[in-house]
């Protein structure tokens, strides 16, 4: 595969979404991967593109609820579920009363159990619930903001905590370099103050590091480092929370 920014693009696409990139993802290797992670918010771009998109489309023939029913749902089909599927594993993982050793048994298994389940159903109702109050035009703006926030969280999480060698190909292959950081977040603040206006967008730039910077914390804690599944999770929780933040502050 050639170097060079578009190749790397084309990974960080490959990697984040199901979007059709001509086996970027084939290659991966950690320099590939982890020089690509400065394209993450911008992979984050095109996912909220596509969720304000539909819900833009489908406002034309139904109500905000099953319009935002819809635009939930093409974001998961255009990632294939990728950070839904680590959250419902984290939450398995962190739930149980168990030592660390088991705690990361849980984490390999494909399986969703309660906790997984009651993460998933959280998190989606309190999307549903926030984004069906805003008008299409809101929804994309926050949806932007969210997404690219969400895969911006990646950079700073693989550099906050360890990599569990061994455990995880995407924890252990992902180590976002200073450069690569830098991009991404100027990327991220760009666009977060664009979409959102300068006053909820410093809000929920604030929101996107703490929830971050929290989560980060708490995996290494508990866990002892980083895998695919916590970048997922604390992604998919930056994404919601800055919903809430956007709302409360427009």
């Amino acid at each position: 595969m050639n170097a060079g920014p578009l190749a790397d693009l084309r990974a960080a696409v490959g990697f984040l979404t199901r979007l059709p990139v001509g086996g970027a993802f084939v290659a991966l290797d950690p320099t590939r991967l982890s020089r690509a992670a400065a394209w993450f918010p911008v992979v984050g771009l095109l996912v909220g593109g596509a969720l304000g998109g539909t819900r833009l489309l489908a406002d034309l023939a139904l109500p905000p609820g099953a319009a935002t029913v819809l635009a939930l749902a093409a974001a998961i089909v255009v990632t294939g579920a990728l950070h839904e599927d680590g959250l419902a594993d984290a939450a398995d993982g962190l739930g149980a009363h168990v030592d660390r050793a088991r705690r990361l048994e849980i984490l390999r298994d494909s399986r969703i159990g309660a906790y997984g389940a009651i993460a998933l159903v959280l998190v989606l109702l309190l999307s549903w619930t926030l984004l069906s109050g805003l008008s299409g035009e809101e929804v994309l703006r926050a949806a932007l903001c969210a997404h690219v926030l969400g895969r911006w969280s990646i950079l700073p999480h693989s550099l906050l905590s360890p990599a569990r060698m061994g455990d995880d190909s995407a924890g252990t292959l992902v180590r976002a370099r200073p450069g690569g950081l830098a991009a991404g977040s100027a990327v991220a603040v760009a666009v977060t103050l664009l979409a959102a206006g300068v006053g909820a967008g410093l809000v929920a730039l604030a929101v996107a590091v703490a929830v971050t910077a929290a989560g980060a914390a708490v995996m290494a804690r508990v866990l002892g480092g980083v895998t695919g599944d916590t970048f997922g999770a604390v992604s998919k929780l930056v994404e919601v929370s800055v919903y809430a933040a956007l709302v409360a502050a427009w």
